[in-house]
Parts: structure tokens; sequence; C-alpha cells
């Protein structure tokens, strides 16, 4: 087995335990050096290692310790000094005292910087639950909140007033988009009185009247449709040629344009970029980007919308702020040691460990040194920032210590103290898989509940520990650790001391609910849920691998008088014991004192296990809403109209429509069905199945049948995982306004027809999804194209296609 060596914060290679034990008998080596193996949860001595791995190995033949002799002349020597010592340290105690509220931040700089390289390496959890310290002056998110609004209030509000075609009719609607963009991302003053973001950019992008570049940058920044984004940003880019408008808003439109596809890509991006360095240069030489801005613009570039630019560009941009001179001298250390860093991991390469070659280690370690050699400067030259503290924590990741990289960690929080890139990088080195291991990770997360701020984010860091302590078990999907007794305690204290102090408690008691819920806790959950008027936001019950669209009638049943009953009837439904789940819930059903929650509850689960029940049976079902209160089914986008023929007409919303059936269907089925066009406002339509978890538009735990007609892409079927681009595409025969469609899913292949053709034939998809199947549902659902559209489906039926009794359990799809 290979050791990787460090030695006082230096990576020298990789050596087998046999030739680390001779250079240590040959005194090459000392027992402090660390050493780590894949399987180590930490880097340990070596000498540790070698008592464990080759018992006797440290048996050499060293001197034995010669008792020091007794001097007395020192002895009085070295009193006297220690006299003098302690007096030295009254004196600086009473200068301390006294000039304290000027030295709070540097003593805290001093507390954090100090080293101790004899002293061995302490332990991940020792390390991780050390205080966090922060000064008067440290600032945190909110503060920087409102320098970040008064820079977008100056680049594009008073860019726009002072420089923008302020003669047209469209002056007043456009101030309002672009006062209202800085206020949605930075908080400030909102008209409310204004159609939302992007009806207006529509809007606006749509009127004639509207010509100015920066308001057309806005309004596509703003736009749900991906080619309408880039049209606006093409007209924008081509309206600043012949603008009064300063280089900042140039240099923004400029970057994100070339950020978004593009047919011509390959040859557009060298063009925008060159474009968008000459912007840069204009920024910083008209004024509209100062000094004072330095550390706007370096979030820019090294994490923000402006990262995949400077990458691309990184000798040019930093040649052009250091030819700023002095003034910018901050920000040319911050860039040239970010640069560093990516020759840094380029040398590495990003595969394991023993995949990096002696040149790849060598490179790493050298361009890590050169990048410690910029990045120290910049922290000294500006202690207040947290940028440069934060960029040396993956630096000490990558050639140093967890020790070290703590060091940093507070540095970086002695500016901010809810610098949430730094929070992310220290959870990132206390993973197994570099320095720690779940339990240094769970000891951040208290570390940081301790600090009490409840005014930012860093209590919330215990969340996030857990989080990713989940993510490392590998859990399946859907379940959690939440409901654990070394967790739960803390995470009702998080979230009890945010109920209590957060300036909109709402949001929190929201998502206190729902952890209570996915913790086993109903009874808190419950106390939570009326303040809310017993419902959720729909933006928080995604993204657990499980549906809680139903949550808060479950947890009302499962608090109510029949809680006892509840309990058992979800038991068997949660075991697939549908036959005795639906007896049981029956049986709930004929119960006269049920509240009206509970009751409710009862009808949704009854309907889910009728449907199960004939899945189970291999019947086909009729797999549309049976009652205009759709029991059994959730709509999450679109609106939906249950005829009297039993149709369904759904009209898309900005980004389509999706329904689906609450019923487990299981991963092997067959859907059959047809739909008619009733209305668009094009020739575009879209209509299809969607299937797995089908939720919010940005979570990736489903997949997705359609058959479309566009004008860019013709009449196709399509499978892709969510609405996505990753799709498999082939022509597909369609009717302007009838359609059939059949469909199939068995031993995770994928086959269809559309108008009786064959469009797939036992296809694997291209990307799998991640869902327990005890969650895997069906649904209805289509993607929108910018047009107005009404679908109608007709006789969609379903019938589950699984070899056994019951549908598959445990086996998540991947």
């Amino acid at each position: 087995m290979n050791y990787h060596l460090n030695q006082q914060g230096r990576h020298l290679g990789v050596f087998s335990l046999e030739e680390l034990h001779r250079r240590r008998v040959a005194g090459e080596l000392t027992g402090a050096d660390l050493v780590w193996c894949e399987g180590m949860v930490q880097w340990q001595s070596l000498d540790v290692v070698l008592r464990q791995k080759l018992p006797g190995a440290l048996r050499v033949a060293n001197a034995p310790e010669a008792k020091p002799k007794t001097n007395a002349a020192l002895l009085v020597f070295v009193g006297v000094m220690l006299l003098l010592f302690v007096g030295g340290l009254v004196c600086l105690g009473i200068a301390m005292v006294k000039f304290a509220p000027r030295m709070n931040h540097t003593l805290t700089a001093i507390n954090t910087a100090r080293t101790e390289p004899d002293a061995p390496e302490p332990s991940a959890i020792s390390i991780a639950s050390q205080p966090i310290i922060w000064a008067s002056n440290t600032v945190t998110t909110a503060e920087m909140t409102v320098r970040g609004r008064e820079f977008r209030d100056r680049e594009y509000v008073d860019e726009y007033k002072l420089r923008g075609d302020r003669d047209t009719m469209a002056d007043e609607l456009s101030l309002g988009l672009v006062q209202n963009w800085v206020a949605s991302n930075f908080g400030g003053d909102y008209d409310t009185n204004l159609p939302p973001l992007a009806e207006l950019s529509d809007k606006l992008a749509n009127d004639p009247d509207c010509t100015d570049p920066l308001v057309l940058t806005v309004t596509a920044v703003n736009c749900e449709s991906g080619p309408e984004e880039t049209r606006r940003l093409e007209r924008a880019v081509k309206g600043f040629e012949n603008s009064r408008h300063l280089g900042y808003p140039k240099f923004f439109a400029t970057v994100t344009l070339a950020s978004r596809a593009m047919q011509d890509r390959a040859a557009r991006l060298p063009e925008l970029d060159a474009l968008a360095l000459r912007r840069l240069r204009e920024a910083l030489a008209d004024g509209s980007l100062q000094p004072k801005d330095q550390a706007e613009l370096g979030e820019i570039l090294v994490s923000g919308w402006g990262s995949a630019f400077f990458k691309r560009n990184e000798l040019f941009v930093i040649s052009t702020v250091q030819n700023q001179g002095r003034p910018f001298k901050w920000l040319a250390l911050v860039l040239a040691g970010e640069h560093e860093i990516n020759l840094a991991w380029l040398a590495r390469g990003n595969g394991t460990a023993d995949t990096v070659t002696a040149a790849g280690w060598q490179g790493f370690n050298l361009h890590l040194s050169r990048a410690a050699a910029s990045l120290k400067p910049a922290w000294q030259l500006r202690p207040d920032l947290p940028l440069a503290p934060c960029r040396m924590m993956t630096v000490a990741l990558g050639d140093s210590s967890l020790a070290d990289m703590r060091r940093w960690f507070d540095r970086t929080l002695a500016a901010q103290v809810d610098y949430e890139t730094a929070w992310n990088s220290m959870r990132w080195g206390l993973r197994p898989r570099w320095f720690g291991s779940p339990e240094a990770l769970l000891a951040l997360g208290v570390t940081a509940l301790n600090t009490r701020r409840f005014d930012t984010t860093v209590p919330q860091q215990y969340f996030n520990s857990v989080r990713d302590v989940e993510e490392d078990l590998d859990l399946p999907a859907g379940q959690h650790i939440y409901g654990r007794d070394d967790v739960w305690p803390h995470l009702q204290e998080m979230y009890e001391g945010y109920v209590a102090q957060a300036h909109n408690p709402a949001s929190w008691r929201d998502h206190y609910a729902i952890i209570a819920y996915l913790a086993g806790q109903y009874a808190v959950a419950g106390k939570q849920l009326p303040a809310l008027g017993w419902r959720t936001s729909d933006q928080n019950i995604w993204g657990w691998g499980r549906d809680l669209t139903l949550l808060p009638l479950e947890v009302a049943a499962r608090t109510s008088a029949q809680s006892n009953s509840v309990s058992a009837a979800e038991r068997s439904w949660q075991q697939q014991d549908v036959a005795t789940a639906l007896k049981q819930y029956r049986d709930l059903a004929a119960d006269t004192n049920l509240d009206d929650r509970t009751q409710a509850f009862v009808l949704e689960r009854l309907a889910s296990l009728g449907m199960e029940s004939r899945l189970q049976a291999h019947e086909w079902v009729d797999y549309l809403p049976a009652d205009t209160n759709f029991t059994g089914w959730h709509v999450e986008r679109g609106n939906c109209k249950l005829n009297a023929d039993g149709s369904l007409s759904v009209q898309s919303g900005p980004t389509g429509h999706l329904l689906y059936c609450r019923a487990r269907i299981g991963t092997e089925f067959e859907v059959r069905g047809q739909f008619e066009v009733e209305r668009t406002s094009t020739k575009s339509f879209q209509a299809g199945l969607v299937m797995g978890l089908p939720q919010v538009a940005d979570d990736y735990t489903w997949q997705a049948f359609r058959i479309k007609r566009s004008r860019a892409g013709g009449d196709v079927a399509s499978f892709s995982r969510h609405w996505s681009r990753q799709e498999l595409l082939n022509p597909a025969p369609l009717d302007d306004f009838t359609n059939t469609f059949y469909f199939r899913m068995k031993n995770g292949k994928v086959s269809a027809t559309v108008n009786d053709q064959e469009v797939f034939k036992e296809i694997d998809p291209l990307q799998r999804i991640s869902v327990n199947t005890n969650e895997f549902m069906l649904g209805l659902g289509a993607y929108n194209d910018a047009n107005d559209t009404v679908i109608r489906y007709w006789n969609v039926q379903a019938r589950s296609l699984a070899e056994t009794t019951g549908f598959q359990l445990t086996t998540p799809t991947k």
C-alpha cells in the first residue's frame, strides 16, 4: 500500500511503507511527518502509522537520551528573564485593555495567524470544533448586499438615467424595469405596481420604442426563453456600439452573451471574448469601474457570472488589471493567485491521487506555491476582504493540512463571518475523501450553531453539514438522517433559533415543518403548520426525493385523534401492502369524527390505493383525473380543466404544463392515449408524458417523453431527462390536430410509437434518474415554446408490466 507524504506543508510524493520506514531509520524523515493513504480518515504522523503497520519498526539504533546537567548560573538567568517576561505581559495587558476597541480586528487576525509547526496535527474533529471568532468590524452578507446594490444602482440605474434613451414612450417602464431588477437581486424599493420582471421584459423587448441597449440587456437576463434571451443580448451588444453608455454594462452584456448557447459558438466565442476584453479596458478607463469596486469585480471574475470568461482569458485580464497600477494591486494579486490555482489543477489532472504522475505532483505543488505568493500579499493588503484568504483555503487543501486550511478559514470569517464559499470549502476539506470524517462535518455544524448568529446564515451551516454527511453516506433516494439522536436536537435548536430571531420567520417555519416531517417528528411539524395556514410553499417541498405535496394533510392526520390508525395505515402503504392499506383507509373513511384535513388525506390515499390495486392486477387503468378536485393528482403547472366527456384540457403556462398521478406505478409500465391541439398561437405545440418524481423544472428526478412541433426542430419525438436538451430525438409523423401515442418502459429500456409509427425501439436513456421506485410516478406534461397553447388529452390509459405482485421497492434507478 502506498502513502502520500507531507512534510511541513509540502507534498513530497507517494511511497511504500517500507521506503518510509527506511527513510525514517536513516534520519531523512521525522516521526512528525504526515502520511495518508486510501481508506484512512485523516492524515497521521509517520510514527503512528509505522507502529500500527510495522510493529517494532521504530526500534532503531538511536543513542539514549542524555540526562541534562544542572547549571546554577543558568537557572538564575532563566529566573530573571522569566520575571522580566511576566512584567512585560502585565504591561502589554494594560495596553491591550486601553486600546482594545482599536485593535479588535488586528488581534483577531493575530490569533488566527498563529502557527505551531512543531506541534502534532490535531484531529479533524478538534479542528472543526474550534470556536468561530469575529470582530466588531466583521461584515455580513446583508451588509455586502447593500454594497452590491449601491454598485448596481450606479452601474445600471444611474447609468440609464444619465445616458439612456430617455426621449421615448418606453422611458418610464424602462427605468422601472432596471430599478426592479436591481431590487429583486439586491434589495431596496421594488415597485409592485409594475408587472413581474419577465412579463415587463417581454413587453419592452417587443416595443419598437425600446432600443436602449442597457434596457435590452435587462430584458434579456429576465427572459424565460433561452433562444429569445440570446436574440435580445445580440441586439444589446450591437446597440452598445454607438451608444453613450460607459464600459461596465457593455462588459456585462458581452460576457453574458458569450456564456449562452449559440449555433456558431466556436466562431463567435473568440470574437466575443476579444470584445469583452476591450469593454473591460473601457470600464477601467472611463471610471465605471473604480478602485473601490475591486471586491465586486473580484467576486464576479473568480466565482460569479464572469468566471468562465476569466478562465478563458486569464493572462489578458490580469495584464489589463495590472496596467491600472497600484490602485488595483489587490485585484491583480487575487487574479494572479487564481490563475496559479487553475494551473495547479491543470498540471495535476482531475483523477484520483493514485493516477497523478510525478510530474503532475511537481507542477501541482509549484503552482500552488506561486498562488500563495500572490494571495498572501493580497490578504495582507486588504484583510477586510474575504476573497483572498478564502482562495488560500483551496491552496491549503491541496498542499498543506487541515489545520492550515482552518487558519485561512478563520481569516476569511474575520472579514465576513457568513462568507458562504468559505463555509463550503471548509466542509469540503472535512469530507472523508480529504482530511475529515462524518463526525468532523457534524462538529463544524455544531460550531456554527454555537455562534448563535441567527442574523446570518452561519447557524444554517449545521443543516449543510448534515446534507454533506448524507451525500457521503450515499443513502437511497428519499432517505434522510434528520431523525437521528445525534442530529435532530441540533436541527431543532437551529430552526427554533431562526424562527425566534429571523426577520422572516414564516420561511423558516415552512422549512422546519418539512424537516420535522422527514425526521418523523410529526408533533413538531404540526406546531409549525398552523402559523402557515396549513400550507407549505411550493419552492420548499421539492428536492427531498419524496413526494411531499400532501405533507400538511398527512401531518394533520398523524396528529389527529385517529393518529394511531393513520400511522398503522401509513406503515402498510409504505411497505406496499396495498390490500391492507386499502382496508385500513376504508375503515378510517367510515369514521364520522374525522376533521376536515384528516378526511381529505384519507380520500387522497384511497384514490391512489384504488388505482395501485388495479395496477398490481395488471389491468389497464384510466390515467386522467376522475373528479374536478383532481383527487389523487397534483397539478404542478398549467391551467387544467376536466371536461364533461372525461377528457382533460391543459393550457400551458410560460414554461409548459405538468401534472402527475400520486399512484405509484413502478418502473415497468406501458401507456396509450391521444391528444388534440385545441389552440396554439403559433404552429408549434408540445404534449407528452412525465415519469419518476416529476417536480419543478430544475429538479432532475424525472424523465419526459414528448411529441413536439417547432419552427426550428420540425416534427419530432423526444425522450429526455427532465425537459433538458439531454435528449434522444427521432422524426415523428404529426397531425395538425389529433395524434395518438404509445409508450413502454421495461427493463430500463424505452419503446414508443406516434400515430402507429415506431419512433423509439428498446433505447437506453442518455442519463438515468436517481429516484426510489417506491416514489416512481407517471403524469402528463411538456415544455412550452413561448406560445399560447391548449392541449386536450383523451383516452389515456396505463398498465403495470411488473412481473411480481406489487412493485419494485428498494432499487433506485441511477
